[in-house]
């Protein structure tokens, strides 16, 4: 089992256990990795390193601010993740929209959030192309049926078999890839992280559109 923290080493992290595991964003990473792209693509960059180096059966991604924990708000250790997934699919966090800041309009394939992605409608508009490019059917399912939950997995945080990761990466990473090679956004204020804030509204659709059975995890944050 590998847990990988994400965060820089100017942060602080809690003390971590056995099965989790520093990816640093300001390091360089050796190997097959996207360390350039970390200004766009937030924690994913530690994502792709894990499904690109990481072999362990069970897998996940937390962030130096949060983490996933017990009742005794104690880090989830293995047993406890294993008993997890023994009857779930994917500990994730869950989180309703009370205030609908996601939306969507499906004739423009506008999908955002009310602060960083509705103030950047080009650059997201082309990754969600390249979205539905990739898999017309989820795109389908995204407007039909998942936005009218409101919800999302939030943080790009999970815990779950590798297999399934696998599974998720290969779709969307093929997906950005195009976004890269076609739609280069400025290093400014309004394009800065936009990519993981893009995925991590998708990663919920993904998740439900695949039939997997989700644990809400309980998350503890730490203030900066």
């Amino acid at each position: 089992m590998k847990i990988y923290v994400v965060g820089s080493s100017k942060n602080r992290f809690l003390p971590l256990d056995n099965i989790r595991e520093k990816f640093l964003i300001d390091k360089p990473h050796e190997g097959d990795n996207i360390d350039f792209l970390n200004p766009w693509y937030c924690e994913l960059t530690g994502l792709y390193y894990l499904w690109k180096h990481v072999d362990d059966e069970i897998v996940g991604l937390e962030h130096y601010r949060r983490y996933f924990v017990n009742s005794k708000n104690k880090l989830l250790s293995d047993t406890e993740i294993k008993d997890i997934l023994n009857e779930f699919d994917i500990i994730a966090p869950y989180q309703y929209n009370k205030r609908n800041e996601w939306y969507c309009n499906p004739n423009e394939m506008l999908f955002g959030r009310t602060s960083i992605l509705s103030k950047n409608p080009s650059a997201r508009n082309h990754a969600l192309f390249c979205i539905r490019k990739n898999d017309e059917d989820f795109w389908q399912f995204i407007k039909n049926i998942w936005l009218k939950k409101r919800y999302i997995l939030s943080n790009n945080m999970f815990i779950c078999k590798k297999s399934i990761i696998n599974k998720y990466c290969k779709f969307i990473f093929t997906s950005l890839s195009d976004v890269v090679e076609n739609f280069k956004p400025d290093l400014n204020q309004k394009t800065v992280r936009i990519y993981g804030y893009i995925t991590e509204c998708l990663f919920g659709a993904w998740i439900e559109y695949n039939n997997y059975k989700i644990y809400r995890g309980k998350i503890k944050f730490i203030c900066r």
